[in-house]
């Protein structure tokens, strides 16, 4: 919590965007090096993050969580009339909407993770039903992905605290990122306010 904090602190001194990607690179580092640890009791070792293929149960997971988040942001963007490839910290490409992975950054830890850490630490998913080795990686099997879907469906509509002071589903929390990224890009003087655990 110490390293983050002190990458926390030092993004807002980073004056580049090469220097910000590098710092969050790192810190990325450091929180997947403790997720790690945190869960290598529960029969989900994982060494660092690699996605293509993913070489892990935990690994298989993340890489699957996200990108169901990701194609929901995507969505998001695209029915608040934004151009889903325009965008601020990752390079787009015809290949990749760079709006949707700025937008879905905090989400992951927000979201994603921690309803991972749910369904390995309530069993749920478990390694030797739900889980088959694919392609040179370990990958979810169909399931494993019903039975994260299903879950995840249920997750996401339960009530959550937004920032509008209200409550809502936790589907609420990617449109409010969205709104205020347009706000944002009116107004950047007034900053760009994220969902944060609370």
């Amino acid at each position: 919590i110490d390293r983050l904090r002190w990458h926390l602190d030092q993004s807002g001194k980073a004056n580049d965007p090469d220097r910000l990607l590098g710092i969050e690179g790192n810190a990325a580092a450091e929180y997947f090096t403790a997720l790690g640890e945190l869960l290598s009791g529960d029969g989900f070792p994982f060494l660092g993050r690699h996605r293509r293929p993913p070489t892990t149960a935990f690994d298989a997971v993340c890489g699957f969580g996200y990108a169901v988040l990701w194609n929901a942001m995507l969505t998001q963007i695209e029915l608040q009339g934004l151009d889903p490839y325009e965008g601020v910290l990752h390079s787009g490409s015809p290949r990749h909407a760079a709006l949707v992975s700025d937008l879905i950054e905090p989400l992951r830890t927000l979201l994603v993770d921690p309803f991972n850490v749910w369904m390995i630490r309530t069993k749920r998913l478990q390694v030797d039903r739900d889980f088959e080795p694919q392609q040179g990686g370990v990958f979810l099997n169909e399931t494993g992905r019903r039975l994260w879907l299903k879950s995840w469906g249920t997750y996401m509509a339960e009530s959550v605290s937004l920032a509008t002071d209200r409550r809502g589903p936790r589907w609420e929390l990617l449109d409010q990122i969205v709104r205020g990224f347009v706000r944002f890009v009116y107004d950047p003087a007034a900053g760009l306010t994220l969902p944060i655990r609370r």
